[in-house]
């Protein structure tokens, strides 16, 4: 289901276009001022956009306005109240999507007066997803007796004990954890590229056992996490060192960077 978010403002206008009408109707067209998306507009997915409608009383017979519903697709309807005989209503819509090109939509508002009358106009708009570039960030897994840091973040338990010689990395439940070719790091570089890349065949893993922890060593292993709200983890591998032993173990810290 499509998300958004909605800001709306009802203003009285002292001055507005007449759409056609037919005889005892209400009228209601679109809002044609500048920075006011009209129909067939292509708008980006996070980005905020404005839109509004002119509406006014039938010249026939002059009944108040009594209502406007605005609908946005299959979402749930807004009903403003009105009154007097000519109004402005002005929104600000924001969609909110993770698919590269997410299609139509169309926001549709119809004014009701107080005979009953109705009036209707749509906003029909293209939602594109603009690729946005991944941005990659250094993390430090750590590891010290039974007390571990760093992985939550990424929906992942470090799991060792003593007969162990490699990390036992596991997702936590409801986290699905990847395996990936180390190209995939350097090719991954946008949004929509990390989405193609999980969706893609991407070979899923019960345990990322790779790393050594008897010494210290280099790696270029890519895995990656998926949450359960969807959010998705792309990990690089680079190292682990492992630090002099203390009383409560010997420290282990796995580092790379993740986007």
């Amino acid at each position: 289901m499509k998300k958004f978010a909605l800001a709306l403002v009802c203003l009285a206008s002292v001055a507005f276009f007449a759409s056609c009408k037919q005889e005892g109707q209400p009228t209601i067209q679109v809002l044609n001022e500048d920075g006011y998306v009209q129909n067939g507009a292509v708008v980006n997915v996070n980005e905020e956009f404005d839109f509004g409608f002119v509406m006014a009383s039938s010249p026939v017979t002059n009944k108040a306005l009594a209502s406007l519903i605005i609908k946005i697709d299959d979402e749930a309807p807004d009903t403003v109240a009105l009154s007097g005989t000519e109004f402005t209503y002005k929104g600000t819509l924001k969609y909110e999507f993770t698919r590269e090109i997410v299609g139509n939509s169309v926001i549709t508002a119809t004014v009701i007066d107080a005979a009953g009358e109705t009036a209707t106009a749509s906003i029909e708009l293209s939602i594109n997803n603009p690729a946005q570039p991944l941005v990659s960030r250094p993390f430090e897994w750590k590891r010290l007796g039974h007390t571990q840091s760093g992985l939550e973040e990424f929906g992942l338990v470090w799991e060792q004990n003593s007969k162990v010689t490699h990390a036992q990395i596991k997702p936590l439940t409801g986290v699905t954890l990847y395996s990936f070719e180390s190209n995939k790091w350097g090719e991954t570089t946008t949004d929509i590229d990390k989405a193609a890349l999980f969706s893609d065949g991407a070979q899923t893993i019960s345990v990322y056992n790779n790393v050594s922890t008897s010494a210290s060593g280099e790696y270029n292993d890519v895995i990656g996490t998926k949450m359960a709200d969807g959010t998705l983890h792309l990990i690089l591998v680079k190292e682990c060192k492992i630090g002099v032993f203390q009383p409560q173990g010997t420290p282990i810290t796995i580092s790379g960077e993740a986007k």
